[in-house]
């Protein structure tokens, strides 16, 4: 109906406005990124991102009544999700950046060089992640080579059918956009696309690499903008946690997994980020709180007193504030008082 529609276009204008800053305090940070992380969702959630013409009908149904529910929906393949969120991401990033430099927007809780970065999170994530499907591709690229594979040509289809199964078929590595377009005979370009190339986390330091492939992978760009914005700091004092992890030995495996527990533990575990989130009928609420009673203020502070006992909280009793002070101590460490403060009374 007309109004389900409606609501599920509010929903999701709320999240798009919030993901490109505060219009009133002028600034940007993880919390307006999270914003976009959930549009993609929700647009993910209503059938948006689907390969090829595959069931148009059943996507369109499932909006019109409200999103749906998730189990009558087939999820979209991970292929199209990770060519959603390396596009769109990489679109995302070249207006967000636009305003940080041509507004100076204020970071949003950001902890400085002591955080990742004053602005992101999610693109550094999402970056690891591609690399690691670069590194997986290697390895694919050289398991091929050494077993020599027979090819079996498929029979080719003539038509509507050939043309649907070209349009369906989904690309060898879509974390990597220029290998789409290469056959599976034709040799790797390693001296256009450096896909022979073994790129550990250091190779941020790589100035040329950085340059050359920053349009591509998404890691690289992040690192790249930041070198750009602050171009007279060694990058050891701009970023120190980001250059501590190009020295990881792990890979970009044990790298994507960090910068994931960063961003649950720094972002969506805070409630002056999540409180922003309209959660509708698309991304709702639908969890059981993990707090069983609400929180109230502790009766009793510390242990402070001479024989251990604890000072009760002023606001505890309600009673002569005097009359829940410790006692006072008739015998000193020492032999010596200690110097009372002079507004002591």
């Amino acid at each position: 109906s007309s109004s389900k529609q409606e609501d599920i276009i509010a929903e999701l204008r709320a999240y798009l406005h919030d993901s490109f800053g505060h219009p009133i305090r002028i600034d940007y940070g993880t919390g307006h990124e999270s914003s976009f992380i959930v549009f993609l969702l929700s647009l993910c959630k209503i059938g948006c991102f689907r390969w090829g013409g595959a069931n148009k009908k059943e996507n369109i149904d499932n909006n019109n009544n409200g999103g749906g529910d998730d189990k009558n929906k087939s999820n979209p393949p991970p292929e199209v999700i990770g060519l959603a969120s390396l596009s769109l991401f990489h679109a995302y990033l070249n207006v967000t950046r636009g305003l940080q430099r041509d507004y100076m927007l204020e970071p949003a809780g950001s902890h400085g060089v002591w955080g990742l970065d004053d602005y992101h999170c999610v693109p550094f994530y999402l970056g690891a992640c591609q690399m690691m499907a670069r590194e997986q591709w290697q390895k694919d690229q050289r398991a091929k080579k050494r077993t020599n594979d027979v090819k079996v040509e498929p029979e080719q289809g003539t038509g509507t059918d050939a043309e649907a199964e070209a349009a369906n078929r989904m690309p060898d590595n879509p974390y990597l956009p220029e290998t789409s377009s290469h056959g599976a005979d034709q040799p790797t370009p390693v001296d256009t696309h450096l896909d022979n190339d073994i790129w550990l986390p250091s190779i941020i330091h790589d100035r040329p690499v950085l340059e050359a492939q920053r349009s591509t992978y998404l890691y690289l760009s992040c690192i790249y903008f930041i070198q750009q914005i602050k171009p007279k700091v060694p990058f050891f004092e701009s970023s120190p946690m980001l250059n501590d992890i190009s020295q990881i030995g792990g890979g970009w495996s044990k790298v994507s997994s960090g910068l994931l527990r960063l961003y649950e533990g720094e972002v969506l575990d805070k409630m002056p980020v999540v409180q922003h989130f309209v959660f509708g009928k698309i991304f709702s609420a639908n969890w059981s709180p993990s707090r069983k009673t609400p929180l109230e203020a502790p009766k009793k502070t510390f242990i402070n007193g001479p024989m251990g006992e604890e000072c009760i909280a002023p606001w505890a009793s309600g009673g002569d504030v005097s009359a829940q002070r410790a006692p006072a101590l008739t015998s000193y460490p020492g032999g010596m008082p200690p110097t009372r403060a002079p507004w002591a009374k």
